[in-house]
């Protein structure tokens, strides 16, 4: 079954720290705000539980989309859950894969938590998207599944595919999470992410077929790999 309260949340990034190493399954930990005067968090993965422990990572730094152009036009600060409609996926709702023209698979980078040296791993990506978002007062949108509580969201990453019973529960179509920005002037940027061990294609519900394959297997015959 998909993820639960699937949704996106417009805000003001305004901080965020990084788990350290020790941690077993860290994350980045995006504080920010909407029009309520409280604060809120957003757990955004940077290493996997599963093997291979890579994320695989698009960065598209001109994001020009139906989607931005509908999110642009008429969406308010705070969180709007996006169900299905009649059977029909949302049409504000993130699929990477049945989504036309969002990201195209073969430009993803597989990339570990944190490595030594420059520009090789994702804390080194996401760091100054972050920052500028943060120091330009862009406008984010998260994508992903509010928490039970209420007060933060996570499953930032592609919510399908996912092999064994472990996450098998998640998997669902249309429920993708993700990042997108749009700053001041008017520009766009997004960020999408996924897990090395997850599969494509996908069935209806979004389930791995019996002929898919790891993301870590198609990207490093495509070489791809930590580019």
């Amino acid at each position: 079954m998909p993820i639960l309260d699937y949704g996106f949340w417009k805000a003001k990034p305004v901080s965020y720290k990084v788990d350290g190493p020790d941690d077993r399954n860290p994350h980045i930990n995006l504080i920010f705000k909407d029009d309520d005067a409280d604060t809120w968090e957003a757990a955004i993965n940077v290493k996997s539980r599963a093997h291979p422990s890579e994320l695989v990572y698009w960065f598209d730094r001109d994001f020009s989309h139906r989607m931005s152009r509908a999110l642009e036009n008429h969406q308010p600060y705070g969180f709007k859950t996006l169900k299905s409609r009649n059977g029909s996926a949302h049409p504000l709702a993130l699929d990477y894969l049945r989504l036309a023209d969002l990201l195209h698979l073969q430009d993803g980078r597989l990339l570990p938590y944190d490595e030594d040296g420059p520009d090789n791993d994702i804390l080194d990506q996401l760091r100054p998207i972050l920052d500028d978002a943060i120091s330009q007062q862009a406008d984010i949108y998260l994508y992903g599944s509010r928490y039970d509580t209420g007060d933060g969201i996570h499953d930032v990453h592609m919510n399908q595919g996912s092999p064994g019973r472990r996450f098998k529960k998640d998997n669902g179509v249309h429920t993708d999470g993700g990042i997108l920005f749009r700053f001041p002037h008017g520009h766009w940027e997004a960020v999408f992410l996924a897990f090395a061990s997850q599969q494509i294609p996908t069935d209806e519900d979004g389930h791995p077929t019996r002929d898919s394959s790891s993301l870590s297997n198609i990207l490093r015959a495509r070489g791809r790999a930590r580019l």
